[in-house]
């Protein structure tokens, strides 16, 4: 994406990894937050290599999270597509776009959760993570698949890990580009969750997307503050900076320009952004893992709402 602040503690870090083996044999939240962790280690490794777009084949952060979602058996593909880089020269990108179709009658509309998976990669032999930008966002995506997929559904859910949203949200454009968007109810797109020292999530919103607002606003956010935006502008007073462009910011604009309702959630602006700081040690998992649950909360109590209760 393009931006965020955090701050954390490098001694919890080293606490996770002591109690980790002993989590993953407990009670299954407690192997979920294992399982979130995992994955938040796997794609900001050093095989990952900072998760860089443009190869003919998936690569390697691709192949990991299409088998994350297979695992869960989610119906999953991959979408590939080119973009441009430089003047004229071509790439090859591939999103990973996995399905849970409703359950529970009458089905609604589409709500596709979408977070990037590419980062920088690597310059010389520095190797730029990307642990809050966006592997935050994507473990966080995969979280939420499991959650959701013994939910009870009154909407369809994609769950799209888009490529190149760095060099200019290739991905989601050509996604936008492909679906038919009178089958689409909402975007909600997740980059950069891992909060700062102020210990705030951002959601903002198009303004068509205030009945999906009034249920998130109904839920409680536990040890961290909840900011709503219903407009850029206001984003920007919320978070305390005039820089950014929050609406072009991440994969939401894509939906946005295609007239789908969206809300985007962040945790504003990061100091380590687009640094080789932005690593797994400077995360604060227990405030990550905190907003993970907070936005699988968020979708199991949306997808159990009826079309009516959001009209």
């Amino acid at each position: 994406m393009t931006v965020t602040v955090i701050k954390a503690s490098y001694s919890g870090y080293k606490l996770w990894l002591k109690i980790s083996a002993i989590v993953l044999c407990c009670a299954s939240p407690l192997a979920m937050s294992q399982q979130l962790f995992d994955d938040l280690v796997t794609l900001t490794s050093p095989a990952h290599a900072g998760r860089s777009a443009g190869s003919d084949k998936p690569n390697i952060s691709a192949q990991f999270i299409y088998e994350r979602f297979q695992q869960l058996g989610l119906q999953t593909e991959y979408q590939r597509f080119s973009f441009k880089i430089g003047f004229s020269a071509q790439a090859i990108g591939h999103n990973v776009v996995a399905k849970l179709p409703c359950n529970a009658q009458p089905c609604g509309k589409a709500i596709v959760v979408s977070a990037h998976y590419d980062h920088l990669g690597t310059k010389g032999n520095k190797i730029y993570a990307g642990a809050n930008d966006n592997a935050s966002g994507t473990a966080a995506l995969l979280a939420v698949a499991q959650h959701l997929k013994d939910a009870k559904r009154f909407y369809p859910v994609i769950l799209l890990a888009t490529d190149a949203e760095e060099k200019g949200l290739h991905g989601a454009k050509y996604y936008t580009s492909k679906m038919n968007k009178q089958e689409y109810a909402l975007n909600i797109n997740l980059d950069m969750l891992a909060l700062n020292q102020k210990s705030t999530l951002y959601v903002m919103h198009s303004r068509t997307a205030k009945p999906y607002v009034e249920v998130l606003a109904s839920l409680k956010a536990h040890d961290f503050k909840l900011k709503l935006a219903s407009s850029p502008q206001r984003m920007r007073r919320l978070v305390g900076t005039e820089r950014v462009d929050w609406l072009k910011a991440s994969d939401h604009y894509a939906f946005h320009r295609a007239g789908l309702p969206y809300l985007y959630f962040g945790m504003g602006e990061d100091k380590n952004h687009h640094s080789v700081k932005d690593t797994i040690e400077q995360i604060d998992f227990e405030k990550y893992q905190h907003v993970v649950n907070f936005i699988s909360d968020f979708m199991v109590a949306l997808l159990d709402c009826p079309l009516d209760c959001t009209s």
